[in-house]
């Protein structure tokens, strides 16, 4: 420990400092106030004895100049003084002084005093180092943070931020959001919508968006169908993630004339379809789990296609938002939304204020997101294809029966198998439309017998795909028979679709005229085929598609 002695007495200056170094201490002396300033930095006190009345400054005016070359560390000073004018002592104290030692000294009280004095002191250098490794922590931190936010930034910065039809609102709990929405153009003009809602919130949360964003973009790029999608981003996810986190998700896609929609939905909050004229027509209920929880080999990359007049409306959002009580112990529910939206005339700016100012009045506990698409034609240009199509020719054939119906989903494998080949990757989204609308209707109109003027009103079409659910979860007969070929000749893909139902009038699941246009799908094939005819009193469907006639979907 160093000890400054500062007295214009040089008897003071030599009694203290033999006491002083007896005790143990480091001494150095100095005769006035200037000095003590100028080997200050040099010397570094632990503490100063210094005399109340020197020539020059007096003690009470450099002990503030001492306090402030010390820095953030306490440094003790104790007044020599023989006066006991209570007003003086005041004015020491107030000037900085910590403590008084009287002439004559004694010893024991000096060795006392010093000690106490040097306690305090070393609490205090400890807090300053304390506060230093603090501080150097936290600018590593925010340094980290800057990273991480950098990082983020330029991972999601793919997303379509200016598409006209979507309308988003994000309210994250803290800096980083576990919620996530991706949005990206398909090669066809179709639009992709990614929601999730990872296990918790803040960064921990966050981290799962960088796999899932990075599979998201690298695969609408191609035009992958949104099967082939979330079975990578599960694939991804559960390789990476811990056991206690997953990722509740939907991943719709829109075709680019807006008419058609093919959705995923695992563990995520039903989004909600929404007439042109505002009312309810049904939930896009989850039928699968969550993302990150099942082993590749048993996850259900299954999906639901239907169509939707113009000007229809999804709504999407988070357990956040749905959970969110403005009334203590009562939720706003996904129908609240709804009628949030309803009553401020779907003017989302509006009702996206409404919700915020909500907010303020109640405890957030997760992160929130909302989102309303039009479904209206995208607008997205197609990708021209630079790729040549393959030379080889090859046949595929494939048949399913009863129970194995309900468990596979053979346009999903189908499409794997054609995506790497040459050519083929830009078309996914088209070929995709055709198989699934064709054996849909196989297994809908030749097995299950389903009647499709129940689609012809907006509380008939939820009814039908119930009723569809139910017949096919008790289907155990009957048989679906799909059967390609390709002829790279001519650029064309044969496609039969067979049935062994017992017949149907294709016209009867025709497209109708009027205000309910649900039975888009066959007329899609008739968009996207170059040729469609029906044989076998419509137990068996074939098509051709060409691969250098491609339809846009923008009817």
């Amino acid at each position: 420990m160093r000890v400054l002695i500062v007295d214009d007495q040089a008897v003071n200056r030599q009694q203290l400092s033999q006491m002083v170094t007896e005790f143990g201490y480091r001494v150095l002396t100095v005769n006035n106030a200037q000095q003590a300033i100028e080997i200050f930095p040099d010397f570094a006190p632990d503490i100063v004895l210094l005399d109340v009345l020197m020539p020059g400054k007096k003690g009470g005016e450099v002990a503030p100049v001492l306090k402030e070359l010390a820095g953030q560390v306490h440094l003790p000073i104790l007044f020599i003084t023989a006066l006991d004018d209570k007003r003086t002592l005041l004015r020491c104290l107030e000037s900085g002084g910590d403590d008084f030692i009287s002439k004559p000294f004694d010893p024991v009280v000096l060795s006392a005093k010093l000690k106490a004095h040097m306690r305090t002191r070393k609490l205090s250098q400890s807090l300053e180092e304390k506060n230093r490794s603090l501080a150097y922590h936290s600018s590593r931190m925010e340094r980290e943070y800057r990273i991480v936010r950098h990082i983020f930034r330029n991972a999601l910065d793919r997303d379509l931020s200016d598409y006209p039809h979507l309308n988003t609102l994000f309210m994250p709990l803290s800096v980083f959001n576990g919620d996530v929405l991706l949005t990206a153009r398909g090669p066809l003009g179709n639009l992709y919508i990614f929601m999730g809602d990872f296990t918790g919130h803040g960064l921990a949360a966050a981290i799962g968006t960088l796999p899932a964003s990075q599979t998201f973009y690298a695969m609408t790029a191609h035009g992958a169908p949104v099967s082939e999608i979330v079975r990578e981003m599960n694939k991804r996810l559960t390789q990476l993630l811990p056991e206690d986190m997953f990722c509740a998700a939907i991943l719709l896609e829109l075709s680019s004339s807006g008419e058609r929609i093919s959705y995923w939905n695992g563990g995520m909050t039903p989004p909600s379809l929404i007439a042109p004229d505002g009312g309810y027509v049904m939930e896009l209920q989850p039928q699968h789990v969550a993302l990150g929880i099942l082993e590749p080999e048993v996850f259900d990359a299954g999906i639901d296609s239907l169509s939707v007049p113009f000007g229809s409306r999804v709504v999407l959002l988070t357990d956040g938002l749905s959970e969110l009580e403005p009334t203590e112990g009562k939720m706003l529910t996904s129908q609240g939304v709804l009628e949030i939206l309803a009553d401020h005339g779907w003017d989302f700016s509006k009702a996206s204020a409404f919700v915020r100012s909500l907010v303020e009045h109640v405890q957030q506990r997760d992160d929130i997101t909302l989102a309303v698409l039009e479904c209206v034609p995208t607008g997205l240009k197609q990708v021209e294809d630079s790729e040549a199509l393959s030379t080889m020719p090859f046949s595929v054939s494939t048949e399913l029966r009863g129970e194995e119906v309900r468990k596979h989903d053979p346009v999903a494998r189908l499409l794997r198998a054609l995506s790497p080949i040459e050519g083929f990757k830009p078309h996914s989204f088209a070929l995709f439309t055709l198989l699934s609308e064709t054996y849909n209707n196989a297994i809908d109109h030749g097995l299950l017998r389903m009647d499709s003027s129940l689609k012809q009103s907006f509380d008939g079409f939820e009814r039908y795909y119930h009723e569809r659910d139910r017949r096919l979860a008790e289907l155990s007969e009957g048989a679906v028979r799909i059967e390609m070929e390709y002829v790279p000749a001519e650029s064309r893909l044969y496609v039969t679709v067979k049935d062994s139902g017992e017949g149907f009038n294709p016209s009867q699941v025709a497209q109708r005229d009027g205000e309910f246009s649900f039975g888009r799908g066959l007329s899609l094939v008739q968009e996207l085929a170059e040729s469609v005819h029906w044989e076998d009193e419509g137990r068996c469907i074939r098509f051709v598609y060409a691969f250098n006639s491609v339809t846009e979907m923008t009817h």
